[in-house]
């Protein structure tokens, strides 16, 4: 990726992102409309700025991390089945480390987050794969769950109460979603050996011609 390609997902990402966030905010504490301060409507913007934020160091971290690991195991096949063991892992521990921080009586909601998230990144994962190719599924699916969930850790640790932690999670959800469909949308098409020839020799041509025009 170019560099003004890398500064346009950046830009639009933390745009989109930001806005999504703070209308997430808005919905889930009204307050920030009720009490008709600037301080609130600072307050959930940084909110939510910084968990775009976050949303876009787990996103480059993670195409770090999908390099190495094609490189690690020789290839996406044995890659890829490690990355669906991982999400295995990330759900169960999602629900299971959370009961034991904080109460069984929110097991059901527990699991209901996570299906919806399966949800949503099944349905991001299955674009992904039918604007690009099918090997893209696997990973798009690896980073909308695991990374989404690594992301929210720091919510998870402070607090357990809606308000908080769902406008966090689809805001990282929706950034994660946004970044991984624009990515190859931002990409400078790479020519092809065939492609670069027939445009050298439309460039050759182009010369002789001017050449004998002159």
């Amino acid at each position: 990726m170019k560099v003004q390609g890398f500064l346009r997902l950046f830009w639009t990402t933390l745009v989109f992102g930001t806005l999504f966030g703070f209308v997430m905010n808005l919905l889930a504490n009204p307050g920030y409309l009720v009490s008709q301060s600037w301080a609130a409507i600072v307050t959930a913007l940084s909110y939510s700025s910084t968990w775009t934020g976050i949303s876009m160091m787990g996103f480059f971290a993670y195409l770090i991390v999908h390099r190495v690991g094609l490189d690690l195991f020789r290839g996406p096949r044995l890659w890829n089945r490690v990355q669906v063991l991982l999400i295995a892992f990330a759900l169960f521990d999602a629900v299971y480390l959370r009961m034991l921080a904080f109460s069984n009586d929110h097991m059901w909601r527990y699991i209901g987050e996570m299906v919806v998230l399966v949800i949503v990144s099944w349905v991001v994962a299955t674009s992904k794969a039918r604007q690009t190719n099918a090997s893209a599924f696997i990973p798009t699916l690896f980073l909308m769950i695991v990374i989404t969930l690594i992301e929210w850790i720091p919510a998870l640790q402070t607090t357990d109460e809606v308000a908080l932690l769902w406008p966090a999670l689809a805001t990282l959800v929706f950034a994660n979603a946004y970044q991984v469909l624009m990515l190859h949308r931002f990409q400078a098409p790479v020519e092809t050996p065939v492609e670069e020839r027939q445009q050298k020799g439309s460039n050759k041509t182009k010369k002789r011609v001017a050449s004998k025009s002159s």
